[in-house]
């Protein structure tokens, strides 16, 4: 990979070679072909500080590439050897399947390079591009018994890039919109839920807010039992209502959004994040709790001051991850804790997450170590050894609740079998 270090800008004409008939590719296989041409090659830049002489930029699968030659060498390549590169000039990565080509007076192939696949990269708004240094004598092109340029001087390149097939465009499944669409839906709720925030909790300036939240009892069943037994049942067609007054309006808007499918902007997540996590513990809206506890933990650093109120606060609402943080903090401090910390308020269960993150340092396990093939089970010492974010990903996998401490995670796992040794054809 060359670094694209903003060249000399040639504008020679820049020809696109149409194929009649299918040109010799591999089968099934669609090769774009571009035609650079430098005219007065033998003119451009020779110095030593090894300019580049960068085409016109051209398309090809929806990105933009250009064409960069080095007439006195580039990269590796000494001052006699002409070095060519392509360059992805499209804003973020890309990748392409390319051959670059010389071709001579009368359009005959003289070199080539090999059509490989390479991943363009821009690291800091600097473009890295893929060629070859040493891709033909310098000598050579201007030789006039090799007659690669003709009578004006001119240099032909050839760029053949592999085209990517296209697929017919059809549109997503309209689930999701459609439910989103309903959301907040007066005229099709049956359901209300009045959020009451005290004064007190407002500022002193400002009086008590009661906020209005329509929904679907059908969709809360499915998706939010907790919420819906909050409304009870209503009689003659009369939508049921429920008052909370414990979850401010926003963080509560935010809950049941994620209830009808939407998502929780990372920002949010991460400056709302104990808020988010204490609501959705108490109304058990799982997938958002572990959403708002991996954006905590993302976004807190623990430290001597705060791992004590970070581990017992993990601790009482059940945060695997946050929990697993704190412990390994420990573990990995416990000199300096020994005289900077109080542990008169660890819970005596913690003790057992200590050793466990002592022991995981010596000897780490991966699900296939833990699995017994006799009985379809995994071996409780096993996964002991294993991280939260393993543990819940196997949970998920066995179409378990992933909503649980280490502890139950090992438990599930160690007496239920997995999926692919249920039958079924078992009635």
């Amino acid at each position: 990979m060359k670094r694209m270090t903003r060249p000399k800008v040639h504008r020679p004409i820049n020809t696109v070679t149409l194929d009649v008939g299918k040109p010799p590719s591999s089968r099934g296989e669609t090769w774009k072909t571009f035609t650079i041409l430098y005219h007065s090659f033998e003119q451009l830049s020779t110095g030593s500080d090894h300019h580049g002489i960068m085409s016109p930029n051209f398309s090809c699968n929806g990105k933009w590439w250009n064409i960069t030659i080095f007439p006195c060498g580039g990269g590796e390549a000494p001052d006699e050897n002409v070095s060519i590169y392509l360059y992805h000039v499209s804003e973020g990565s890309a990748s392409a399947t390319f051959s670059v080509g010389i071709l001579d007076m009368n359009g005959v192939v003289t070199s080539e390079s090999d059509r490989n696949e390479h991943f363009f990269v821009v690291e800091d708004g600097v473009s890295f591009g893929a060629g070859v240094d040493n891709f033909v004598k310098r000598s050579d092109i201007l030789d006039p018994l090799k007659n690669i340029l003709d009578s004006n001087g001119t240099l032909r390149v050839k760029v053949q890039m592999k085209e990517e097939p296209k697929t017919a465009f059809v549109p997503h499944n309209p689930f999701l919109k459609m439910m989103q669409s309903i959301f907040l839906d007066e005229t099709s709720a049956d359901v209300c839920f009045e959020v009451s925030v005290p004064a007190e909790e407002e500022g002193s300036d400002t009086a008590a807010s009661d906020d209005l939240f329509h929904a679907h009892r059908l969709i809360l069943d499915t998706c939010a039992p907790m919420l819906a037994a909050l409304c009870g049942s209503s009689e003659n067609g009369e939508m049921a209502t429920a008052t909370i007054t414990d979850v401010s309006p926003k963080i509560f808007r935010q809950l049941l959004f994620y209830v009808y499918g939407g998502s929780v902007p990372k920002d949010d997540l991460k400056a709302h994040a104990k808020a988010i996590i204490d609501a959705s513990n108490k109304y058990s809206i799982v997938n958002l709790k572990l959403e708002a506890e991996e954006a905590y933990v993302d976004s807190t650093e623990i430290t001597i001051d705060n791992v004590m109120d970070n581990l017992l606060y993990a601790d009482a609402m059940n945060l695997a991850l946050l929990k697993e943080v704190a412990v390994n903090f420990l573990a990995d401090n416990g000199e300096e804790l020994l005289t900077g910390v109080s542990f008169n308020d660890l819970p005596g269960h913690v003790v057992k997450d200590m050793l466990v993150a002592t022991t995981r340092k010596k000897k780490k396990a991966v699900p296939e170590t833990a699995y017994d093939y006799e009985t379809c089970t995994y071996c409780a010492h096993g996964l002991s050894l294993m991280s939260v974010n393993d543990l819940r990903r196997m949970m998920y996998e066995m179409d378990y609740d992933a909503d649980g401490s280490r502890e139950a995670m090992i438990e599930a796992l160690s007496k239920g079998a997995p999926k692919e040794s249920i039958s079924d054809d078992e009635d």
